[in-house]
């Protein structure tokens, strides 16, 4: 089964910024989105600083693409 960019931001869309209250999709945090084969690859950038959250942040958005059947 092919990973698709619509599937991929279904699921990252489940991962909810709570500094925001918003997910990250929703809020433009998601840049550079990048598919290829079971490979995927994207970049969070953040309005404010947050390097201390950005493990957990990390954590959620990897565990969230990897739901997608697919996904390596």
């Amino acid at each position: 089964m092919a990973v698709t960019e619509s599937a991929l931001m279904d699921a990252l869309k489940t991962v909810v910024d709570p500094n925001t209250g918003r997910d990250f999709v929703s809020s433009k945090a998601i840049k550079n989105l990048s598919v290829n084969g079971g490979d995927v690859a994207f970049d969070v950038e953040l309005g404010y600083p947050a390097k201390s959250q950005i493990p957990g942040f990390r954590k959620a958005l990897i565990d969230a693409a990897k739901a997608v059947p697919g996904v390596g």
